[in-house]
């Protein structure tokens, strides 16, 4: 990991308690405790478990506030090298094939708060919050399934 020098030492230090705070928390799925499981069929029969919610109970079409809030802040903060709407970019990864190989939410958190300097990434520690990255990586997850169209999801807040 290459260093970053122009970091503050208050910066530094707060990720450095966040990436402490990852020990006892590598199995923890987004979005909470994952006492409850969510089953979701997808466009090939085949059934998905996650453990948070995709979609407010009752509906296959109106995604929960959590994953519009992942679709709000991804399209204002990560869409520029990962395409609107997660559709791909030239400038960064396909942040859907991540997920659909297995990147758990704990993993995207790890690459994504310290970011990637070296391929031009910056760090979200100290301006996007832990629960923000959960957001994303909901929505995002939604995106890889093919659960979450392209454009601005239907959502219990309407």
């Amino acid at each position: 990991m290459p260093s970053h020098s122009d970091l503050t030492d208050g910066q530094l230090k707060e990720i450095v308690q966040w990436i402490l705070s990852l020990k006892d928390t590598s199995t923890a799925p987004a979005g909470g405790t994952g006492a409850k499981k969510y089953d979701y069929a997808l466009k090939d029969g085949k059934t998905i478990t996650l453990d948070f919610p995709l979609f407010i109970e009752g509906s296959n079409q109106k995604v929960t506030k959590d994953v519009f809030r992942g679709y709000l802040l991804f399209n204002s903060y990560c869409y520029r090298c990962h395409g609107t709407d997660a559709t791909e970019s030239e400038l960064g990864p396909n942040l859907r094939h991540s997920l659909e190989v297995g990147m758990t939410s704990r993993q995207f958190l790890a690459v994504a708060m310290p970011g990637r300097e070296e391929k031009g990434m910056p760090s979200w520690a100290g301006f996007l919050s832990e629960e923000e990255m959960d957001h994303i990586y909901a929505y995002v997850k939604g995106r890889s399934l093919g659960l979450v169209e392209v454009g601005r999801p239907p959502s219990e807040i309407e």
